[in-house]
C-alpha cells in the first residue's frame, strides 16, 4: 500500500482549516496536531496559524468523524476493493439514498479519502484503503465506533461531565459502559474489534521493546481477542499464554485466535477486581488501568498482586501524558475517559504513585515508537 499522506488541510469552506489524519493510536481519537506543530513541540510558542483558523479546524472535527462513519458504518471502501465503481451501484448495494451518499463521498474525496473519477465514480485512495476490512492497519473498526450512539452521546454529555465530574456515558446509559456492554452483544463485537485493531498495530512494537523469551507463562490480564498474546507466543516459542477477560470475551476469543498458536493458550474468564490467574511469569495490562479511577484501578493491581510470585513481573502498558501546552494522544484520549468510561490518562509519576499504592516497585518505563510506554513493575 501507497504511504499516506498522514494530514490534509482544508482551504475553503465550511470545513476550512480541517485536519484528516488517518492514524490515530488508543481508543482512537485523532491527534490534534496543526500544520506548524509536530507533537512534542510547545504550542505556545511556535504556530503559524491564525486563531480563527486554529478554532475552525478544531470545532469542525465534528464533521469529519460523522462522515468517515458512515463511510465506515456502509463498508464502501469494501466495495471498491476490486475496482471504481458509480455511485449508483454503491448505493444500490448499500441500501442508501443515491444523492445523499453522493454528497458524503465527494466531500470525503475532497480530503482524500476516495476519489472521485468522470461519471461520479468512486476509486480507493490510500487513505480509503486503511476504511478496507481486514486489511494491515486497518481503522473501519475504529471509523465506525467512533460515530456510534454508545460513543457520540457519551461524548455529547461531556458539559454535564464538566459541570458534575459524572461520567458522560453512565449520565445517558444509566451505566458503566462495560455493564452496557454485557447487554448489547453487537456494539461490544465493534468495540473489541476496534480495539484488536488498535493492538495489532502496536504489539509488534510491545515485543521488540520487551524481552519475553525468559518468561514460561504470560498472563494477558483483559487480553480480549489475543491478539497482543498471540504476538509474544509467536516470537518466543518456549512460553504458553493465559488470555484473561469477561467470560463472554474469551469464548469469542477463541476461534479467532491463530490455529497454530491455541494450544499453548488457555483461556479463563473471570473478574479481574475480584481475582486474576495465578502462576504467571509475566503479567500484562494493556489499555486497562486507564479506564478506570483509582479505587477501581487499585483494586485491579490487588488481584494481580495477589496472583503473582515474588519474581514476577507486571506490565501496565499505556499512553502517558506529556507536559504542558504539548499536543500529544494521551491528553485527548483522556477525555475519552471522562466520557467514556470513568478512567483516565496519567502521568509517569502517577502511574509510579498508583503502583506504588498497588504495592508494587516501578523499575523502569520503555517509551514505545507507537506513542505507548512499557511500564515494568515487580511486588514491593
Amino acid at each position: 500500500m501507497p504511504r499516506l499522506n498522514r494530514r490534509r488541510f482544508v482551504t475553503h469552506g465550511a470545513l476550512a482549516g480541517a485536519v484528516f489524519t488517518p492514524a490515530f493510536e488508543s481508543h482512537e481519537v485523532a491527534p490534534f496536531a496543526s500544520p506548524a506543530l509536530d507533537v512534542g513541540q510547545d504550542r505556545s510558542t511556535v504556530t503559524t496559524e491564525k486563531p480563527d483558523e486554529l478554532v475552525r479546524r478544531l470545532m469542525n472535527g465534528f464533521q469529519l468523524t460523522q462522515l468517515i462513519y458512515i463511510a465506515a458504518k456502509l463498508k464502501i471502501a469494501d466495495q471498491l476493493a476490486q475496482g471504481p465503481r458509480a455511485i449508483t451501484d454503491l448505493a444500490a448495494v448499500t441500501n442508501s439514498h443515491e444523492e445523499s451518499l453522493y454528497r458524503i463521498l465527494r466531500t470525503l474525496a475532497g480530503l482524500g479519502v476516495f476519489r472521485e473519477e468522470d461519471g461520479r465514480r468512486f476509486r480507493l485512495t490510500p487513505a480509503a484503503e486503511i476504511l478496507r476490512s481486514g486489511v494491515p492497519g486497518s481503522l473501519r473498526a475504529s471509523a465506525e465506533s467512533r460515530g456510534e450512539d454508545w460513543t457520540w452521546r457519551a461524548w455529547g454529555a461531556l458539559r454535564e461531565s464538566v459541570k458534575t465530574g459524572k461520567t458522560g456515558f453512565d449520565v445517558v446509559y444509566g451505566k458503566n459502559t462495560f455493564d452496557w456492554f454485557a447487554e448489547n452483544p453487537e456494539a461490544a463485537r465493534l468495540f473489541d474489534e476496534f480495539q484488536a485493531n488498535n493492538t495489532s498495530r502496536s504489539a509488534a512494537d510491545v515485543v521488540t521493546a520487551y524481552d519475553f523469551s525468559r518468561a514460561m507463562v504470560v498472563v494477558d490480564v483483559g487480553g480480549g481477542n489475543g491478539t497482543l498474546l498471540s504476538e509474544v507466543l509467536r516470537r518466543h516459542t518456549a512460553p504458553r499464554g493465559i488470555l484473561f477477560d469477561l467470560p463472554h470475551v474469551v469464548e469469542a476469543a477463541k476461534p479467532v485466535v491463530a490455529a497454530a498458536l491455541a494450544p499453548r493458550i488457555q483461556y479463563v474468564g473471570g473478574d479481574f477486581f475480584k481475582a486474576v490467574p495465578e502462576g504467571g511469569d509475566v503479567y500484562i495490562l494493556k489499555y486497562i488501568l486507564h479506564d478506570w479511577e483509582e479505587t477501581r484501578a487499585r483494586n485491579i493491581l490487588s488481584s494481580c498482586h495477589r496472583a503473582m510470585s515474588s519474581n514476577a513481573k507486571l506490565l501496565v502498558i499505556e499512553d502517558i501524558v506529556c507536559g504542558p501546552n504539548i499536543p500529544c494522544q494521551a491528553k485527548l484520549s483522556d477525555i475519552q475517559m471522562l466520557a467514556r468510561t470513568g478512567g483516565r490518562n496519567r502521568t509517569e509519576s502517577e502511574y509510579r504513585e498508583l503502583l506504588g499504592a498497588g504495592r508494587f516497585d516501578t523499575r523502569r518505563v520503555l517509551p514505545l515508537t507507537s506513542g505507548l510506554a512499557v511500564i515494568e513493575a515487580v511486588r514491593a
